[in-house]
């Protein structure tokens, strides 16, 4: 791992990132350092073997290093049996994002190999990829949080992104949940929303597009603060 995590990268296709799967949050931060140790431009390596150990996970989340390994277990066995669902257009799949996990016990650490059918969304992308640095992401501690940022990130050259409610809430695994939209907009929406102005450096006004009296899309407008003016604005509030 590079000594500056800033430098880790996030890329997969976009189909990837528009897929329907729910991960809680020590099951996608474990994805996006597998992750990062691939070059998107190039095949996968030939072992397919991606190696987290107890302390760079602890270092990078900033987590408590007094029980990380068996956290990193947790989310690895739980991982191993998550399914991510696509639609590139030409195919509907379905599949698991990891074939298998091997648990180094005595050395704090866990590999993991990519699914088959994950490996060509993250490796020899030539186009309709989105990459997102871990840095943007490593301080987040709401998946819904750290899902609206890909989704906006991948329309980032617009700074508009507008998607229909159904498809929203089953790309985040809500399908059977939040039958009332205040609610999702109370325990999903919102803190994300929160969540997101106080931690990055994206700035996101949202509106709920209704047909009638039913809210039928979402339409959120944003732009990225550039580094001094995200460092301007924090002097601000913290005067």
């Amino acid at each position: 791992m590079p000594e500056n995590d800033k430098d880790l990268v996030i890329t997969r296709h976009n189909s990837l990132i528009e897929g329907c799967y729910k991960l809680n949050l020590d099951e996608q931060r474990l994805l996006y350092l597998c992750i990062t140790q691939l070059d998107p431009r190039k095949p996968i390596p030939k072992d397919n073997s991606f190696t987290v150990t107890a302390n760079e996970f602890a270092e990078v989340f900033k987590i408590d290093p007094t029980n990380v390994y068996k956290q990193l277990e947790e989310a690895s066995k739980d991982l191993a049996e998550r399914w991510i669902k696509t639609n590139d257009g030409r195919y509907r799949e379905k599949f698991r994002w990891v074939f298998g996990v091997r648990y180094h016990d005595n050395e704090g650490k866990v590999t993991l190999g990519f699914s088959p059918w994950v490996i060509p969304y993250l490796t020899s992308l030539q186009k309709q990829f989105t990459s997102l640095k871990l840095s943007q992401v490593a301080n987040l501690k709401s998946i819904y949080s750290i899902r609206l940022l890909e989704f906006l990130t991948q329309f980032k050259s617009t700074g508009k992104f507008i998607i229909d409610l159904d498809k929203f809430k089953e790309r985040l695994g809500l399908e059977d949940e939040y039958s009332r939209f205040y609610n999702l907009k109370m325990r999903v929406i919102e803190p994300a929303l929160k969540e997101l102005k106080e931690k990055s450096n994206f700035r996101i006004e949202w509106n709920p597009i209704k047909v009638g009296k039913t809210v039928k899309q979402l339409e959120f407008l944003f732009f990225e603060l550039t580094e001094k003016e995200s460092n301007d604005e924090q002097l601000i509030f913290d005067v």
